[in-house]
């Protein structure tokens, strides 16, 4: 029997799958953030290695019996970070061989199987990677503004307050996004907001956590929130179409994955703007929200590495037997 690992790092959680070569889970693992930026090496690496021996424990296989460990890792994104990592992860011992990825990677094959495809990912930050059939790669640093970044949960939230504070103020319109921001930080007017977010006075929330406001409030009809979202649908779609048009894909069939936290709610008008803009100078891209968790993704990426075929039958198999086993763990923890 082939035994397979799929690990998505990422910034605030990991989890760690292993499969057999027919795609049924066999062991799920979980525990906190894979980031070496933030935690430094040592640290990130023993999250990695206690959710992958989660894993293996419920699954009741061995280190050695694993012919593959594909690791999608957040902070994999410069050449440094590559060399860092990839010692330290052969140094765990937990497969016959690993591979190394940027987490993005893990969104990408969660949702697609094509070759020419585009993935954008927008959580608390943004990310994207692009990959045509001639096998060539592109991904964006995701470095936030160093690297030309805008967008994600943190952008928005971030948004959110300037536009607040400049409705307030008379150099902005009015937005109905003034309740429930000051709502978020238990103030009871934007001098307030402005005078904690200075000292950071103990309410200091993560910038991304406003997000879910900005789209509730856009969805609502207040216009200076749907300007907002329809600007992130524009970049988002202008992160696309930057790939497909370097790797030379404008004009053929071309799956473009949207992931991460945001492309999980009810987004309507992002989604619509995102499709028009794609549909102007890509007509043949077709938009594609994954159906998996991206560390289903990470455990495709060990498909690819051992050359088995990621066909319908084996997605359908993972997403069950991940399920059950994640519902059956959730269940354990309730008890």
């Amino acid at each position: 029997m082939t035994y397979i690992l799929g690990v998505d790092g990422g910034g605030s959680k990991t989890l760690a799958v292993v499969a057999d070569d027919t795609g049924e889970v066999l062991g799920i693992g979980r525990t906190g953030s894979a980031n070496h930026q933030g935690l430094g090496l040592d640290r990130a690496m023993e999250q990695v290695r206690l959710a992958v021996l989660q894993a293996y424990a419920t699954a009741g296989v061995r280190p050695e019996e694993v012919e593959v460990a594909a690791y999608c890792i957040a902070g994999a994104d410069l050449p440094e970070d590559f060399e860092l990592l990839r010692p330290a992860l052969t140094d765990l011992h937990l497969a016959q061989r690993e591979h190394l990825e940027n987490d993005i990677v893990a969104s990408l094959r969660s949702g697609s199987d094509r070759r020419d495809v585009v993935v954008v990912g927008w959580g608390s930050g943004v990310n994207a990677l692009g990959r045509n059939a001639a096998g060539r790669e592109i991904r964006f640093p995701a470095l936030g503004w160093i690297s030309g970044d805008w967008g994600g949960g943190g952008d928005l939230g971030r948004e959110a307050i300037y536009l607040v504070v400049r409705g307030d103020d008379g150099r902005g319109r009015p937005t109905l996004l003034r309740e429930p921001v000051l709502a978020a930080f238990d103030v009871k007017d934007v001098d307030e907001l402005v005078r904690i977010l200075y000292f950071e006075e103990g309410r200091y929330l993560p910038m991304h956590s406003l997000a879910p406001l900005v789209f509730a409030v856009a969805n609502a009809g207040d216009g200076v929130a749907r300007d907002l979202v329809e600007r992130a649908g524009i970049e988002v779609a202008a992160t696309a179409l930057a790939l497909l048009r370097r790797l030379e894909i404008l004009d053929v069939p071309t799956d473009v994955v949207l992931a991460g936290s945001i492309f999980k709610a009810e987004l309507p008008l992002l989604i619509d703007t995102v499709r028009c803009r794609l549909n102007e100078a890509a007509p043949l891209a077709q938009l594609i929200r994954p159906e998996v968790e991206p560390v289903l993704g990470a455990l495709f990426c060990g498909f690819d590495l051992v050359s088995r075929e990621v066909h319908g039958a084996v997605r359908a198999r993972a997403k069950a037997s991940y399920e059950r086993l994640a519902g059956n763990a959730a269940e354990e923890v309730g008890t």
